[in-house]
């Protein structure tokens, strides 16, 4: 551009108005995006026996290796740390609902039992879902971990908050939870065939009362799941975790497998919950799986 009066070059002045516009068009094109809405997550737990419903009362055919008819008593699990992945593998957290029930911190309890029939020494009331919320985004699978988190683990059970407070799922001051209880009979095992998974080999603290210092078997469970946590379901199968546990004896030890070293009934058990026993490897966990 020249000046009228002198026919010179402004050089500031263009260069100015160039730079101006280079802002304009910068702030334009940088506008902020704004972040997806938080999602209110129900994430919904399937309980079946060999692809069957489960259902207190009913008997189930060919289960484990002897293919063994059980009626099932028991039914339900701790999960806790429930995460979302998406496609770049970046990771949310679920902040769980305190509905004072069910859940509580970052622990939940499925309880697919109602109370009736064989189930008598469980409770009314059930849970098949996950409850709390998330910032959104595209999300392609869901880790947890099945067990309850060692700071929650060794509590007093008679003073600890739901769902903490169940006597049925408390082993002891050192052990502390049964992770899992999941059990039943069958006329080969009138008495049970019991699955109880949990932490063992627990220090004990400097008192008959104090937390220990750490378990020798944690028996936690990391689990991850492909799957959209909004619209599809984790499954729990009762007949796959048992498929390769002969249900018709109980070779010594505890009635099952409660978790124990040294239990001949626990290798089959254990490695399908995706647990290395005794020199018996896992080749990965597969009570889960996604639908």
């Amino acid at each position: 551009m020249y000046s009228e009066n002198s026919g010179r070059l402004r050089a500031p002045a263009a260069i100015l108005s160039l730079a101006l516009g280079a802002a304009l068009l910068t702030a334009c094109g940088d506008d902020p995006v704004a972040p997806p809405e938080p999602i209110d997550l129900a994430l919904e737990f399937v309980a079946e026996v060999n692809g069957a419903a489960f259902a207190c009362g009913q008997s189930y055919a060919g289960v484990g290796s002897a293919n063994t008819e059980i009626t099932p008593v028991d039914f339900r699990f701790y999960v806790h740390d429930v995460t979302l992945i998406d496609e770049d593998g970046g990771e949310t957290s679920v902040e769980l609902d305190q509905d004072g029930v069910w859940q509580h911190e970052n622990l939940a309890l499925l309880d697919f039992e109602n109370g009736s029939g064989p189930c008598v020494n469980g409770t009314a009331a059930t849970n098949t879902t996950v409850r709390g919320t998330a910032d959104g985004g595209d999300y392609t699978a869901v880790r947890f971990t099945l067990g309850v988190p060692f700071e929650l683990n060794h509590i007093d059970q008679t003073t600890a908050p739901a769902p903490l407070d169940l006597s049925a799922l408390f082993w002891s001051w050192n052990g502390g939870y049964k992770f899992a209880r999941i059990d039943h009979t069958s006329a080969a095992r009138p008495t049970g065939w019991n699955v109880h998974l949990g932490s063992t080999g627990c220090t004990p603290g400097g008192g008959p009362t104090e937390i220990p210092t750490a378990c020798a078997n944690e028996h936690r469970v990391e689990v991850t799941l492909d799957m959209d946590p909004e619209t599809g379901s984790v499954v729990a199968d009762y007949g796959v975790l048992l498929d390769g546990a002969d249900l018709s004896v109980n070779v010594a030890g505890a009635p099952g497998c409660m978790s124990f070293p040294g239990d001949p009934d626990c290798p089959p058990v254990m490695n399908a919950f995706g647990l290395d026993y005794e020199g018996s490897v896992s080749a990965g966990q597969v009570f889960f799986s996604a639908r």
